[in-house]
């Protein structure tokens, strides 16, 4: 994973999964809930990193996002094209224009606009199921750190029957701290298709790798 996927205010690697940090639309910073409770026990409601007052509507937080979209900001691209893919903010579910935004964001080399691009190929959601561009778009994310992308691509070659290039993107993406790849290592493991040492090495990466996400505001904040 890159220096992108860290918290900016502990840099720490943030935990996968979004329900354990907090994408903030002033910055487009997302924070581990761990500095967010630390920053509320100090009595900030402001945004934490940048300090801007957070905004208390939907349609405050959608004119954050287009002026920094109206920038060229490549983050804020792709958040406004999943606001598009899903309805939010008071827009209209709208899944050819979150295409484009999420086009012109894996242009920019957003990681996570190929990722999205790639579930909208994989499922055929508002565009033509096309896996070809699923597994292009999948793997230049992973190319770029994206772990659930990586798991993608094992699951999409063990689908296909090419075990051994299944079991080197989970086991890749195991060892960052993604459970379902451990669990479909483990998975291989007993239908004989990964050895013990391969599952042996997996938990232990998975292991390592949700020490680093770990942190006593973290534990507290999941706590809650």
């Amino acid at each position: 994973r890159s220096e992108g996927d860290d918290c900016p205010i502990c840099q720490s690697p943030l935990p996968l999964g979004d329900h354990q940090s907090m994408f903030n639309p002033c910055c487009m910073k997302r924070l581990c809930n761990g500095c967010i409770l630390a920053a509320r026990k100090r009595g900030m409601r402001d945004c934490p990193f940048c300090r801007t007052p957070t905004p208390k509507t939907d349609s405050k937080i959608l004119a954050m996002i287009r002026k920094r979209e109206d920038a060229g900001d490549p983050v804020a691209i792709w958040h406004l094209g999943a606001k598009h893919a899903h309805g939010l903010y008071g827009l209209e579910k709208d899944v050819t224009r979150a295409i484009e935004l999420y086009d012109r964001a894996a242009e920019l080399g957003v990681k996570e606009a190929h990722c999205n691009l790639g579930v909208l190929y994989a499922k055929g959601a508002g565009v033509e199921k096309d896996m070809a561009k699923a597994f292009r778009h999948f793997e230049a994310a992973a190319m770029c750190g994206h772990v659930p992308a990586r798991y993608n691509l094992g699951y999409i070659e063990g689908k296909a029957g090419n075990h051994v290039i299944a079991l080197q993107h989970l086991l890749i993406s195991a060892k960052l701290g993604f459970e379902d790849s451990l669990n479909a290592v483990k998975r291989m493991f007993m239908a004989g298709l990964a050895t013990k040492d391969d599952y042996a090495g997996a938990l232990r990466g998975y292991q390592n790798a949700i020490k680093e996400m770990s942190s006593p505001d973290r534990a507290e904040a999941k706590a809650l």
